[in-house]
């Protein structure tokens, strides 16, 4: 029995492979590539160039000075007002009556004249209110102040329109009285029923501290009756105005480097543009700058638009110091790159295309001259030279005019500034002609030669890559 039993062999199972593990695995195996060659792929982030207008910052605050006179009522009693806010009068012009007993006044308040509102009127409250609606600043109380008051202003000055008339036929009803006066104006000017303690200010009085002040309009057109020596009206008796802004000393430094360089060129006057705030408009004024103590400041010099900003004291300002409009880009999208400069007169057109080139020397080892034409791609030109790779010629290669023969040895270099454009699926130099930079991005001149154009795809940083890599 025992030896029989050393004969036995060991049954061997065969092996079964798992067709679901084998795929599984490779699956797994096949991610897993993918995801570490993702990972540890160079990324690079494209930027669309769009042509667009690029400033500072440079908005401040300004008050505005005039030459204003106020006047005041000699008696008490019930004003009306004949004159409307912003009108200009002139010397002798009835300007409002005074009615000392009330008579009068009591027959034009009790009055139902039917009025309708023009077509201008109406235009000129909806833009009193789209203004409002564009300026409105929960911060910034006192432009609901200002509303409030413009408001008001309108509304009274629609109620005065037509109130010469209705005077007149209640005179010629109940007969004049002593105590009905009609005054009139002792000078010429431009009319205004805004009052806000800054009349008489100077611009040697202006300091920091008055930006700093409390401010606050105050409407001299009312229906109560007023005492004697009470403010009535205000007359502006010149057009020429004058702002005077309140500056940072970066501000400063800029205005009196555009100062300076305009005095250079000559200039008696100098000018900048500014834009106000309140309702965008632009325009280009004289101004000059001056300090006192610590403080920075400068005067705008203005013979337009007084009526428009009559009742404004404070004005933001928007000084156009730094602006272009242009190309802009990404100032991490530019590099650095040098090219060799050749002469124009030594590129022709060779071969039976039209690509322009140049014709390089080439020597055997038995001294034999041959010549070759190498078709050049150009990066920028000059009035001389035209810039091309240094991966075409080198430094110290002998090139050929074909039609004069001349020679010439390439011996100069220069660098030009750009960005990689990718419109081609690959990093391709583009030369740019800065305008304007600042930190973060820059305005370009659009469509130079061999530059770039509006919607042009660019490299965002320019360090990712090098130039003819494959954008994937």
């Amino acid at each position: 029995m025992s030896s029989r039993n050393k004969k036995v062999v060991k049954y061997r199972k065969p092996v079964h492979f798992n067709i679901g593990v084998i795929v599984y695995l490779f699956l797994f195996i096949y991610l897993l590539i993918i995801a570490i060659s993702f990972l540890s792929h160079k990324r690079l982030t494209l930027y669309e160039v769009v042509e667009k207008k690029i400033a500072d910052d440079n908005s401040c605050y300004g008050i505005v000075l005039r030459e204003e006179e106020v006047f005041t009522s000699k008696k008490a009693g019930y004003i009306s007002y004949y004159v409307g806010d912003g009108e200009r009068i002139s010397k002798n012009s009835t300007v409002y009556s005074i009615d000392e007993t009330g008579d009068i006044y009591s027959k034009l308040a009790s009055s139902e004249v039917e009025r309708e509102i023009s077509s201008d009127d109406n235009s000129k409250i909806r833009n009193q209110i789209k203004s409002f609606q564009s300026s409105f600043d929960e911060s910034n109380y006192s432009v609901v102040r200002d509303f409030k008051y413009d408001m008001e202003n309108t509304i009274l000055g629609l109620n005065y329109s037509n109130i010469s008339e209705q005077v007149n036929g209640i005179l010629n009803k109940t007969g004049s009285s002593a105590a009905f006066q009609l005054v009139k104006s002792e000078k010429s000017g431009i009319i205004s029923y805004s009052l806000d303690g800054f009349e008489n200010i100077k611009e040697d009085q202006v300091t920091s501290e008055t930006f700093e002040q409390d401010y606050e309009r105050q409407q001299l057109r009312t229906y109560d009756v007023t005492d004697s020596n009470t403010s009535i009206y205000k007359l502006i008796t010149d057009e020429s105005w004058s702002i005077i802004l309140n500056l940072s000393q970066e501000q400063y430094n800029k205005l009196v480097e555009k100062e300076t360089v305009q005095k250079q060129d000559g200039a008696s006057v100098t000018y900048v543009n500014i834009r106000f705030m309140k309702d965008n408009l632009k325009t280009k004024v004289a101004f000059s700058t001056y300090t006192k103590g610590d403080a920075f400041f400068a005067k705008l010099i203005l013979n337009k638009y007084l009526i428009r900003y009559m009742n404004d004291r404070f004005l933001e300002i928007e000084l156009s110091l730094n602006s272009a409009e242009g190309l802009k880009i990404p100032v991490s999208s530019i590099l650095e790159k040098e090219f060799l400069k050749i002469p124009k007169e030594y590129f022709s057109e060779g071969g039976d295309s039209n690509e322009k080139g140049i014709v390089k020397e080439l020597y055997s080892e038995n001294g034999d001259v041959t010549f070759q034409f190498l078709p050049v791609d150009i990066f920028y030109e000059d009035e001389k030279y035209v810039f091309v790779d240094k991966s075409v010629v080198k430094m110290g290669d002998w090139i050929r005019n074909p039609e004069t023969q001349k020679r010439y040895q390439i011996s100069e270099a220069g660098t030009l500034e750009g960005v990689f454009n990718v419109n081609k699926g690959y990093c391709v130099f583009r030369r740019i002609e800065k305008i304007y930079e600042n930190e973060e991005y820059c305005i370009v001149a659009p469509d130079t030669p061999y530059g770039l154009s509006n919607y042009d795809h660019i490299l965002l940083d320019a360090a990712t890559a090098q130039e003819n890599e494959i954008i994937k």
